[in-house]
């Protein structure tokens, strides 16, 4: 469906509508970037929603904010 052919409107919908399925959406975007046929541009989306999700994850990593779940 997103292969290296140009998006239509209607593939940029179903993309959409796939992205409002909870733990479905995970698992098709994991499938989407790690496709080497997939649309360049579509993979460049998701890598974008992604990468502020792995700067805040590293930041608190390094702050030490998981620490405060630990128990004693």
């Amino acid at each position: 469906m997103f292969s290296n052919k140009d998006m239509s409107v209607i593939d940029w919908w179903i993309f959409a509508i796939l992205m409002l399925i909870p733990f479905l959406n995970i698992i098709i975007m994991f499938v989407i970037v790690l496709s080497p046929t997939s649309n360049k541009s579509l993979k460049n989306y998701i890598l974008a929603l992604f990468l502020p999700f792995v700067i805040v994850f590293v930041f608190l990593f390094f702050t030490g904010f998981f620490t405060a779940f630990a128990p004693y």
